[in-house]
């Protein structure tokens, strides 16, 4: 399969495609199966599913983009949704700064339904403490889904994607909400692990409370799952 896969990349870059579009194109892949498992079947977890599956693929491709690109990413995320950004240094007379990315359909501003809740811990600090917290990640004045025309005032990302393959540590999870959660199941949540050398680690469902167990140690519940 790695042969067949190889003489692919060789016949696509042959034909014009560079490794980058091959790579985007696996995203929207993915990103389409991330809409589609969650719908087979009646599983109450269904919006989790697909909200973490779709962040999934998106952050798998904006790492790699970084190393081939030799390039920096980041991530913005609060409860709302989340944008990617690219540090754009390119002009030697001015200050770099970041800009957010709009013209990649995998990596464009997404917004989380209202059917999930969200929360993240970077750098072992839980952000959103309990779902009743109205937190505000970012200042009054910068609203992630405002029109380009924003651009200049975009905040450095809270998530960082280097170009040397690092990243900082993050724990990205989400649920359902209680009203799509079963009265019969105990509550469930998904969620991708970042650690500093690049390793992204998916995992879920998991039991317990999104925002009291976020970076709970699921080690032997995983290992008796297996």
């Amino acid at each position: 399969m790695a042969i067949q896969f190889v003489r692919q990349a060789k016949f696509a870059r042959n034909r014009g495609f560079s490794l980058i579009e091959i790579l985007v194109a696996m995203a929207i892949i993915a990103l389409l199966a991330g809409l589609a498992i969650p719908f087979m079947g009646n599983s109450n977890d269904k919006f989790a599913r697909q909200e973490i599956n779709r962040l999934l693929a998106a952050v798998e491709l904006v790492r790699d983009k970084a190393v081939i690109e030799n390039r920096e990413y980041g991530l913005t995320i609060d409860e709302d949704g989340y944008q990617f950004l690219i540090l754009d240094d390119e002009d030697p007379e001015a200050p770099p700064r970041w800009k957010i990315i709009s013209e990649s359909q995998a990596l464009n501003q997404h917004e989380f339904p209202e059917e999930v809740e969200v929360n993240v811990a970077i750098d072992g600090e839980n952000i959103f403490d309990s779902s009743e917290d109205d937190v505000e990640i970012f200042e009054e004045e910068v609203d992630i889904f405002e029109d380009e025309e924003a651009e200049e005032q975009v905040d450095p990302p809270q998530i960082y994607f280097l170009s040397t393959g690092e990243q900082n540590e993050f724990t990205l999870a989400v649920a359902s909400n209680d009203q799509y959660q079963s009265d019969l199941e105990d509550p469930k949540f998904y969620r991708i692990k970042g650690e500093l050398s690049g390793v992204l680690k998916y995992q879920g469902p998991l039991p317990g409370n999104l925002f009291q167990d976020i970076d709970r140690d699921y080690t032997d519940y995983l290992e008796d799952e297996l």
